[in-house]
């Protein structure tokens, strides 16, 4: 698949170069009309004034071409577009009623029309082309009207508009491949998104795997090891029974040290639950530990997050909770986990002594509340502490809803 989207980006590319080749030939080549017909009719008339339009010409078209403003597209605005061709059809009349040899220019001013302006006005401008090459031959020339001249320019006028819509389609089919390849394009950047955090979801789960199976089950290896050991020590084994205290005490804090870290890299209570699902399971557990009347709702329409925002607030409730066992004295909290259109809020209040009076910061909390801040900070989002000596701790997790 990226393959085949590579190829396809690629011959878009180049498509989308012999398009600009192809339209600056054009202009290159209206360009050369211009030139050829004032050096045409400065032979003819050697007049300055036509020499100056023909020049008003070659400027007005070469400024649109390369200094027009575009839409977001990359396409020439219409309007600007309409007002410059208009111009440039009622110069070229002007002239071509002072000398034939300014037809020359209608070699390249067709061409413009289609390329630049809508069907419906290109094909207006072609008309009005056509019944002022029937005026200037006919009537401007002082010569009787007739049919069959008529029907020569009608079928003129027909043919150009024919031309010209195809030209028009051709034109259309370039922008929608184009549209079409810049979809691809974003396709693609989403596709190789997905893949990369489908990797760090996976070698996350290997790293968990991994530490568990050997790292946390070594430790309990030696633990069991050592208190085998201990058994066979005698009473006057004191300062060995010591060391062999030491060290299973150090064991058992890294075995704890690595769940923390399986846990950290795999967190088992989002593996099948939704975020509000994990969340409410895990406040009730921990209000029936530490016989606490704790709560747990959710407003707004859930939505889906990435992966790793599920992690840091579900982290950032434990820790708040944590704190509150260890420091609040609470005996009332509550979590609530908001939808709000572009941002997901974590609220986790409680009821105790508080922070010391400390007003709000976003500065407070010890290591755990700073690691949570610098998590949600990688998301755009931040952490916020408010604190009432009467009214207890707000613990406020914000971070943006990504598309």
């Amino acid at each position: 698949m990226r393959d085949l989207l590579s190829r396809i980006q690629t011959d878009g590319e180049e498509n989308g170069r012999d398009w600009q080749r192809f339209q600056l030939l054009w202009a290159v080549l209206y360009w050369l009309a211009i030139a050829g017909a004032a050096l045409l009719g400065w032979q003819d008339q050697q007049s300055f004034l036509f020499l100056g339009l023909c020049l008003l010409l070659f400027i007005t078209h070469a400024t649109l071409f390369f200094l027009g403003p575009r839409t977001g597209n990359g396409r020439l605005n219409q309007q600007f577009a309409l007002w410059v061709m208009t111009l440039s059809v009622v110069i070229w009349f002007f002239l071509v009623r002072t000398s034939p040899a300014y037809y020359l220019i209608l070699f390249g001013l067709f061409s413009q029309l289609y390329i630049l302006l809508p069907l419906r006005f290109a094909a207006t401008g072609s008309v009005a082309i056509v019944i002022m090459m029937a005026y200037n031959q006919t009537v401007g020339a002082g010569r009787p009207f007739s049919w069959q001249e008529a029907f020569i320019y009608l079928l003129m006028g027909f043919a150009s508009v024919v031309l010209g819509a195809w030209i028009n389609i051709i034109i259309q089919r370039s922008e929608e491949r184009r549209v079409l390849l810049e979809q691809l394009q974003a396709t693609q950047a989403e596709l190789a998104e997905a893949e990369r955090q489908a990797g760090v979801l996976a070698e996350r789960q290997r790293l968990a795997h991994e530490i568990h199976d050997t790292l946390a089950q070594g430790f309990i290896s030696i633990i069991m090891h050592l208190e085998t050991a201990e058994q066979s020590l005698t009473a006057t084994d004191s300062e060995v029974a010591h060391q062999i205290q030491q060290a299973k005490e150090t064991a058992r804090h890294n075995v704890q040290q690595a769940r923390r870290v399986v846990a950290d890299l795999r967190p088992e209570s989002l593996e099948n639950d939704s975020l509000p699902a994990a969340l409410e399971r895990t406040v009730q557990r921990w209000g029936q530990q530490h016989s606490v009347a704790a709560t747990m709702q959710t407003t707004g329409t859930p939505l889906p997050l990435h992966p790793d925002v599920d992690v840091t607030l579900l982290r950032a409730t434990q820790e708040a909770l944590a704190n509150i066992h260890k420091h609040a004295q609470a005996k009332n909290v509550s979590v609530t986990l908001s939808y709000m259109g572009d941002t997901v809020l974590l609220d986790v209040q409680d009821d105790g002594v508080g922070l010391n009076g400390a007003k709000p910061s976003p500065f407070g909390g010890g290591f755990g509340l700073q690691a949570m801040r610098e998590r949600a900070a990688q998301f755009g989002g931040e952490l916020l502490l408010e604190s009432d000596p009467d009214g207890g701790t707000t613990l406020v997790v914000s971070i943006p809803i990504q598309d």
